[in-house]
């Protein structure tokens, strides 16, 4: 056990106590002790008596997915946070996840395949709901700045698919200074490895990340900000590693088979996961005027890259 800190003063001990959850939690019906003190924390966390675990787990998820949970305040369920908007969905998915086992993936794939998260973005005026906060049609919501750098690598077909590893020492740019630098640079496009899998130095934050609200790794967050700010048009334009993207995206369509046509639809296919319509078709066609060379297809690439729509689920 530890000492309780009278008015949080180390040299002030109170009485001993073995950890344990609040007291407030009833399913909280013993101390935790002994060499399976983790353990039986875990058990506790997931016992029938406990509610909240599932209705936090469930509503995060939902949040993560639909742009909104169905508790708004995914931080905050007690009387101070805000009502849900479907409380029986809320718990009988809390029910289902927890019968379940608590296993994320096929819970996960369970929402995808939901009518309403296929439904449509496209606005639907209902007076009764003006705010869609019942979800008559799908909320449009930005995607995360480690999805859209993720995107970039795709796209240009330098994404690294491998599963695990050591993390990716964070690129150093000219203005990064300060404390406990690192000795060496990571790579630009940090090795083309998934966003996740980027070192993470809380003095040397990546600036593309942070663009787009990444958090700053000082504490847990649970529903991100989501600014539209003039620095991220900007950081799109003219940061290197977006510059380099696009470079290598236009290069590989520049030697790609087929019509200029035919090149542009693959590259909204890869971009927007459409065909581009006939307007668009035509723009993108002017812009490369005629007998394109590599140099115009990087330019149309890192203009796809410009369009809301490849940082948005529409």
């Amino acid at each position: 056990g530890e000492h309780v800190f009278i008015r949080g003063n180390p040299r002030s001990l109170g009485v001993n106590v073995k950890p344990r959850l609040p007291v407030a939690f009833e399913y909280a019906t013993q101390p935790l002790h002994g060499p399976l003190m983790l353990q039986d924390f875990a058990q506790q966390l997931v016992s029938p008596r406990n509610p909240l675990l599932a209705r936090v787990a469930v509503n995060r998820f939902w949040h993560h997915l639909f742009g909104r949970g169905i508790v708004a305040s995914v931080d905050n369920f007690g009387v101070l946070g805000e009502r849900p908007t479907h409380p029986e969905l809320l718990d009988y998915l809390a029910s289902e996840f927890a019968a379940n086992g608590y296993t994320m993936k096929p819970f996960l794939k369970r929402l995808v395949l939901t009518q309403t998260y296929r439904m449509s973005s496209s606005p639907v005026d209902d007076p009764r709901d003006p705010a869609n906060l019942l979800l008559h049609h799908f909320r449009v919501k930005r995607l995360e700045g480690e999805a859209i750098r993720d995107s970039l690598l795709m796209v240009s077909g330098r994404l690294d698919r491998k599963l695990g590893g050591p993390p990716v020492a964070t690129h150093l740019t000219a203005f990064m200074e300060g404390r406990g630098k690192p000795g060496k640079s990571g790579p630009l496009d940090g090795d083309g490895r998934r966003s996740i899998y980027l070192a993470v130095r809380r003095n040397f934050l990546n600036p593309f990340l942070q663009a787009f609200d990444t958090p700053i790794p000082f504490t847990t967050i649970g529903a991100r900000s989501n600014s539209n700010v003039p620095a991220q048009a900007l950081i799109l334009m003219n940061d290197p590693f977006v510059r380099q993207q696009a470079e290598l995206w236009g290069r590989a369509t520049s030697r790609a088979n087929g019509s200029s046509t035919d090149r542009i639809t693959s590259m909204y296919r890869q971009a927007f996961t459409r065909l581009p319509t006939n307007e668009e078709l035509t723009l993108c066609l002017e812009f490369l005027g005629e007998a394109p060379d590599a140099e115009a297809w990087e330019r149309l690439a890192h203009s796809l890259i410009q369009v809301q729509e490849f940082r948005f689920v529409p």
